[in-house]
């Protein structure tokens, strides 16, 4: 007898399908990308019974049509049958919008075992579900389940093991649609009978409706295998005409609406009220208050307000200690127990390596803490609150709700905010709001700004900080509305966000979240960084001999060859070429090495950059810094995220271009007002 067993864990997104393999394999989870993608890929083992039992958590998606990646890659899995059991999480207060995929499922003629978690939240809603009653219309196993509470995971590790062995089969049904709707399906399926090859390997009734929905995928695989796909798709096209002239609807719209009526029919006939008089409950009055723009978006800025406040209250001591670790300890520790080693190797671990890892490091504190406070805020339920508040003025520039919460976080940290985009259901809308984040004016370019106003702005500070800001999401939108022009869609699906019953986070599920995203950032981002760093320090220490950075260096000659590009924007000096250089690395450094090249501390570099500028030059530099190449950790997280180096290397283009021409125009504008 086999002593492993394979559970595909598919899902609806946050129906708590990493609650449960948490909750069952505790520690034991690996989280990589599934193969070719950039979608994450979560296992996890545990013993029971003698038994290994692998648990692969699926991306979660709200259907098997292959709109974006997370669908693709989670179709893709359960196509090819590597797996014993599929077990189908269903969120228990959200029943009918859940039993949509479960009828996919059907469809696709898999016979999952139904896992109802959240099962103790929907007591405290004064619901039930007839287990009974859903398994007999469903022909599958029903199996209540809390993973917060920890409760009915021996039962369902029961099941696991009876449905691969064997002991249950589970007959499952087909799910009826409406006359018109299965008279359309037998049509076309009799048509494809004709024509399909003895090697088809799909479910044929699946494989018809997917036609019929138009699936982008099972279209291509229709005109491949099939040898006159045309009949089929004409024969379609005059269906969908039917369906116009009769519901006023298109063809994937009407099957998508017939699946949503049967899963809420089902729905009904199961849930069952424990309470005698229905009430208003505490998440209806508090969706009264937050999802109202007149009072939710001021309540959201209070929010965001305050994680970033604690963000950075509770980060700055860890920061400081970080900082000088790796700035001043460990740089001392070299010199002292390693002087034996060539001064050019002793550099290379200082300057290069020390510094580099310390750049990275530094934002450890910032990105945990952001981590665990949003994991927070999305675990009560409050960030489905927040993207859909939003949704309508996203809009206007071609995004949706779920772009707010990236391009917010941008503001504090632009790493962190490409990070957050991957829980971005639209593949389009995901590569837009990542190009869009670079212009938001993160923390680290406060340190430039800072100097820069209290050289020559010092009256106006609060304007021309503010200001920058400003722009930055402006343009930032202006971006994205354009983009959203240009850039194809594959009949991307509109915004759709649950809004789930408020609840306290569950403490085990936030910490996990906010490790696996540090972990995540550490070993990705921090390899990218590091290989970037030495590089630097190679063009600022070579050829041999000469001042670090300094003018005969490789990065000095590049500087001074670059350094006529920037005399249109007032720049004249090569030394301000060489500091937005490094700024790549991280845009902190742009002061400190402007620090290093002109000999100074920021307190007399106020003095340096007078003599270096003038007000209208140092407002160009300002608006250069703002929107030129992102820093080497964000492009690191664009290319993690969006899998493309052709991508990221657009974006980078795209900023530099777009820098130069406002660097430009604002230094003549400012000639003629200053």
């Amino acid at each position: 007898m086999r002593r492993k067993v394979r559970v595909a864990l598919v899902g609806n997104p946050n129906v708590g399908k990493t609650a449960i393999m948490n909750a069952l394999a505790g520690t034991n989870e690996m989280v990589g990308n599934w193969p070719g993608v950039t979608v994450q890929k979560k296992t996890g083992r545990y013993h029971f019974r003698g038994f290994e039992i692998e648990l692969i958590d699926l991306p979660g998606i709200y259907s098997l049509t292959s709109y974006s990646l997370e669908e693709r890659v989670t179709r893709n899995f359960l196509l090819s049958g590597e797996y014993d059991v599929v077990a189908n999480v269903l969120d228990a207060t959200l029943l009918g919008r859940n039993l949509y995929l479960t009828l996919e499922l059907l469809d696709m003629g898999i016979k999952p075992i139904i896992v109802l978690n959240k099962i103790d939240e929907l007591k405290k809603l004064k619901f039930s579900i007839n287990t009974e009653k859903l398994e007999k219309i469903l022909n599958l196993p029903v199996v209540e389940v809390s993973a917060a509470r920890r409760e009915g995971l021996n039962r369902l590790s029961e099941i696991f093991l009876q449905l691969a062995t064997g002991d249950i089969r589970p007959k499952g049904f087909t799910p009826i649609y409406s006359e018109f709707l299965e008279e359309a399906i037998e049509l076309v399926t009799l048509k494809l009978k004709k024509q399909i090859p003895q090697d088809f390997n799909f479910n044929l009734r699946w494989f018809t409706i997917k036609l019929l929905e138009k699936d982008p995928e099972i279209r291509r695989i229709a005109e491949r295998v099939l040898p006159d796909p045309t009949t089929i798709f004409e024969e379609i096209d005059q269906i969908e005409k039917e369906v116009r002239e009769r519901f006023g609807l298109d063809l994937p719209t009407y099957v998508s609406k017939e699946r949503f009526l049967l899963a809420s029919k089902i729905a009904r006939e199961v849930i069952e009220s424990t309470s005698s008089e229905p009430k208003e409950t505490l998440s209806d009055r508090i969706d009264k208050v937050v999802t109202n723009p007149i009072t939710g978006i001021p309540i959201f800025f209070l929010i965001m307000w305050g994680v970033f406040k604690l963000t950075f209250t509770f980060s700055e001591p860890f920061i400081e200690v970080i900082d000088h670790f790796f700035s001043d300890l460990l740089p001392s520790l070299v010199k002292v127990y390693l002087q034996f080693l060539p001064t050019p190797l002793i550099s290379l671990l200082n300057e290069g390596i020390l510094a580099g890892v310390g750049a990275v490091m530094v934002f450890l504190p910032i990105l945990g803490i952001l981590y665990f406070l949003m994991s927070i805020l999305e675990d009560s339920g409050y960030m489905a609150r927040a993207a859909a508040l939003w949704d309508n003025f996203m809009k206007i520039f071609g995004l949706s709700g779920a772009s707010v919460i990236p391009m917010i976080l941008g503001f504090g940290c632009n790493v962190p905010a490409i990070y957050a985009t991957r829980a971005m259901r639209s593949s389009y809308q995901k590569l837009i709001t990542m190009a869009t984040i670079p212009w938001i004016s993160c923390s680290a370019r406060l340190p430039v700004y800072t100097v820069f106003v209290a050289a020559f702005f010092f009256e106006k500070k609060t304007l021309i900080i503010l200001g920058l800001y400003l722009l930055g999401v402006i343009l930032a939108l202006l971006l994205a509305a354009l983009m959203s022009k240009f850039l194809y869609r594959e009949n991307e699906d509109e915004f759709f966000i649950e809004l789930p019953p408020y609840k306290l986070p569950s403490w085990n599920v936030v910490l996990n979240e906010t490790w696996i995203e540090v972990k995540d950032f550490i070993q990705k981002a921090g390899t990218v960084i590091f290989a970037v760093s030495v590089l630097i320090w190679a063009l600022a220490s070579l050829p041999p001999g000469v001042e670090y950075a300094g003018e005969g260096s490789i990065v000095g000659k590049i500087g001074k060859a670059i350094s006529p590009l920037f005399h249109p924007i007032g720049i004249e000096d090569w030394k301000p070429v060489v500091a937005l250089i490094f700024g790549a690395l991280a845009k902190e450094i742009v002061v400190g090495t402007l620090g290093t090249l002109y000999g100074t501390g920021e307190s007399g570099l106020v003095e340096v950059l007078r003599n270096v500028f003038t007000p209208e030059s140092a407002l160009a530099f300002l608006v250069f810094t703002l929107l030129y190449t992102p820093c080497v950790a964000t492009m690191a997280a664009i290319k993690q995220e969006s899998g493309s180096w052709k991508f990221t290397l657009g974006v980078v283009a795209i900023d530099l271009t777009t820098a130069w021409v406002l660097a430009f125009i604002t230094y003549h504008l400012a000639t003629l007002i200053f």
